[in-house]
């Protein structure tokens, strides 16, 4: 696949040689490849999130990373590939900053709270990059997939949740709590969205304390 960017002394880069498709399918082999490849990762995320993906160029990466067109080739063979990789370590990163340990002998709702604050936590410094994440998925199916993979990983947890706080008497036992999952997850999600990406503002204990209400409420949790 042909770059978007320009390239050097009106060279037409036509993508990877053979050569650089072999080391790419290896990965790099050295401590010092590795580290050019973050580099390079690094580099494409910064751009990504100030010029967005229609925007943003191979020239424009490689140039904020401070390498040739020839050696980005070596490790991505195209925009796309970068995204996708950059996108992937986002979405690692959210599941990771959403992960806890169940703890029994709490106040519901303050478990509840204590979700609400790591989500918006998780997705504050990711914002750009979800968001960037959701308009190329109207247009490519893998970051389709990978949207609904975070989607799908909050959803789990927050299921598990339910279900725990059912069989503890706490929340409702006729609800789903997949269903219920789903649609508060919705909330939570695009509460976030229109928060950090699109920059609607919202005072941050306001947004926190109205979604652990409303969603202590949802679920039945009693003087909630």
């Amino acid at each position: 696949m042909s770059p978007r960017g320009g390239s050097p002394a009106g060279r037409v880069v036509t993508g990877a040689s053979a050569s650089q498709r072999e080391r790419r399918d290896a990965g790099p082999l050295t401590s010092k490849g590795r580290e050019r490849r973050s580099e390079i990762l690094r580099a494409a995320r910064k751009v990504f999130e100030e010029r967005g993906f229609l925007d943003t160029r191979v020239s424009d990466i490689v140039t904020a990373a401070g390498v040739a067109q020839g050696t980005f080739y070596s490790y991505f063979d195209s925009k796309e590939a970068v995204f996708t990789e950059v996108a992937q370590q986002v979405v690692e990163t959210m599941m990771e900053g959403l992960h806890t340990e169940f703890v029994r002998d709490i106040d519901p709702v303050e478990r509840i709270r204590r979700a609400m604050v790591r989500f918006v936590e998780a997705f504050r410094p990711n914002a750009v990059m979800i968001g960037l994440i959701e308009q190329v998925g109207t247009f490519t199916p893998e970051m389709r997939r990978l949207r609904l993979q975070l989607r799908q990983s909050f959803v789990d947890r927050s299921a598990r949740g339910i279900r725990r706080m059912q069989a503890d008497g706490i929340a409702d036992p006729g609800l789903d709590p997949v269903m219920m999952a789903e649609i508060l997850g919705a909330m939570v999600d695009q509460t976030c969205y229109l928060w950090f990406f699109l920059g609607k503002e919202f005072d941050s204990q306001a947004v926190v304390e109205s979604l652990t209400t409303a969603w202590a409420r949802a679920i039945g949790v009693r003087d909630a």
